[in-house]
């Protein structure tokens, strides 16, 4: 009996992926070409996602639809950043095989590559500040930034004005900035 259960379960599992890919396959790809600006590898790097999607399926099943969507989407933009980093140490090797024309060439593509690194570590600044955001600031900004919710729909989950869900969005950006100087200050 005990069996059937696992048997039940994995095929729940299955099922649920299955589900999860087919409704975010469309959003990880355009999120890992707006990241990574490339065509070429992209259907490897939605694999990529997913498979570490299926890996994490016991924490992804038990998120509400929201967190779901911001989970995958913070999956698929880890997959990216660590491609384009990957793809910044081969063009590193490449480029002292190559003979000095086509370096001096290809240098012109580090800066976008070197952009995308800075915001993405000005990005895991951000996420530390603002995990450390009490609870009710770190959600109105998840609302605003992640989940698109305007600022009426954001009044109606805490029962305040429209007004005040400004003046909250206010304070939790300019305290997440505060805590990214702290963080900066403690690095340097």
């Amino acid at each position: 009996m005990h069996n059937v259960r696992v048997v039940d379960k994995d095929n729940d599992n299955k099922a649920f992926i299955v589900n999860v890919y087919k409704d975010y396959y469309g959003f990880v790809k355009r999120t890992m070409i707006r990241i990574t600006g490339v065509h070429s590898d992209i259907d490897d790097l939605v694999n990529d996602c997913f498979l570490k999607l299926i890996e994490k399926t016991s924490t992804i099943r038990v998120l509400g639809q929201g967190r779901l969507t911001a989970y995958i989407r913070y999956t698929a933009r880890s997959v990216a950043i660590n491609y384009i980093k990957h793809q910044k140490v081969v063009k590193k090797h490449v480029d002292i095989a190559v003979d000095t024309e086509l370096s001096e060439f290809s240098a012109g593509k580090y800066t976008d590559i070197d952009d995308r690194l800075i915001r993405k570590h000005e990005i895991e600044l951000l996420k530390k500040a603002i995990l450390r955001l009490p609870e009710k600031k770190k959600n109105i900004l998840y609302f605003k930034y992640l989940l698109d919710m305007s600022d009426k729909q954001i009044s109606e989950v805490y029962s305040i004005s429209p007004d005040s869900v400004r003046t909250y969005l206010s304070r939790a950006r300019k305290d997440a900035k505060r805590l990214m100087f702290e963080e900066v200050d403690c690095e340097g």
